[in-house]
């Protein structure tokens, strides 16, 4: 009987600790790359060959898609990772709250050499 009732609470310790890390790390960190990669895909999906330098201006779908994708970053960033993962993107030199500002102002921004300079700057950041 006792060995049913420890094999019980194994199972049971196993269970809420698996919970935890699903629910607080895993889920997390793959939220966030999700972000990540659609950024990217937003960034690389645009032509900017066909602009000179005083006619650029974003679609408003793609100027809503990056401020939607810059709060969803922010959030992510500020809100869902674990700390342990805000030391590690610390240490690869990756900072989301930068990106996520650069971003936002990606969406207005109507100088061709600035947006170069922008998503440069995102691909530091993001480390794309």
């Amino acid at each position: 009987m006792q060995g049913i009732i420890f094999a019980a609470f194994v199972s049971f310790c196993i269970g809420a600790a698996g919970y935890v890390i699903i629910r607080f790390w895993i889920l997390p960190i793959r939220r966030y790359k999700k972000v990540k990669q659609q950024i990217s895909e937003i960034i690389m999906s645009h032509d900017f060959s066909g602009y000179n330098n005083n006619s650029f201006k974003l679609s408003s779908e793609r100027a809503e898609a990056l401020r939607k994708q810059s709060l969803a970053l922010s959030n992510s960033y500020y809100d869902d990772l674990p700390k342990w993962y805000l030391m590690v993107l610390a240490n690869r030199k990756e900072s989301p709250a930068d990106a996520s500002k650069d971003l936002m102002t990606l969406s207005n921004t109507r100088d061709m050499e600035h947006v170069k300079n922008r998503i440069s700057h995102l691909r530091q950041c993001l480390k794309l």
